[in-house]
């Protein structure tokens, strides 16, 4: 009997024992509840604007021509053109940004035409100083040509001009290319002048003078003599 009690008293101590709060368990009222972390409204994800970029993305129309203005001037290539909108179409690039493009090739365009015009004009402007320079250098050669220039130049330049108004075809040609002054243009109009001279002469006078080689007064004997071989030959 004693022994069943025992065993009792223990077993209640230990139900006892058991039903005590911990020490880790009595400070378990007193902590803190988590807090809850608050999100600030700049970090909140902007579900409006989110949504009005997707629209807008889903309503922006695909560029063409019509939306791009061409400045005075120049001209759109259709081939080109096209290409370019499909690129800034498939980049998704905006109206705005696509004529900012086009307004800056352009402006690009007209700086390297105002360039290669003025390098034209500078190069047409050497061309005309070249040319005068070397027509005055032909005018002193005339002029001191011991067969037509020197004292007899003022005189002589009647002879000249009486070939000339002969052959005024043939001086338009020579004009076009800038050689109607060159010193031996104006040997060859001045032996013409002289062969219609003398041969007005030998008409007026009804002698009968020695007839003339016209390829002997127009170019002299050197060209006579390249034509009588080449007759012979």
């Amino acid at each position: 009997m004693e022994e069943t009690a025992i065993t009792t008293t223990n077993s209640t101590e230990e139900v006892k024992a058991n039903d005590e709060p911990k020490a880790s368990e009595l400070f378990n009222d007193f902590e803190e509840p988590a807090q809850e972390v608050e999100t600030s409204e700049s970090e909140k994800p902007d579900n409006d604007t989110t949504k009005q970029e997707d629209d807008t993305e889903q309503e922006q129309k695909a560029l063409t021509a019509e939306d791009i203005k061409i400045a005075e001037g120049f001209e759109y290539d259709k081939e080109l053109g096209d290409s370019f909108l499909g690129i800034l179409n498939e980049a998704k690039i905006n109206k705005e940004t696509a004529q900012k493009l086009v307004d800056l090739y352009q402006e690009q365009n007209i700086k390297l035409l105002k360039g290669l015009e003025a390098a034209e004009n500078e190069k047409a402007k050497k061309f005309d100083e070249d040319l005068a320079a070397e027509k005055a250098e032909w005018l002193k050669q005339c002029q001191a040509d011991k067969e037509y220039g020197g004292q007899n130049w003022d005189a002589n330049q009647t002879v000249i001009d009486k070939a000339a108004r002969e052959f005024s075809g043939a001086v338009k040609v020579m004009q076009a290319y800038n050689l109607q002054t060159h010193p031996e243009i104006v040997r060859m109009f001045y032996r013409t002048g002289k062969l219609i001279s003398e041969d007005n002469s030998q008409i007026s006078g009804n002698g009968a003078a020695k007839k003339t080689d016209p390829a002997q007064a127009i170019f002299g004997e050197g060209l006579r003599d390249y034509i009588k071989r080449r007759e012979n030959n």
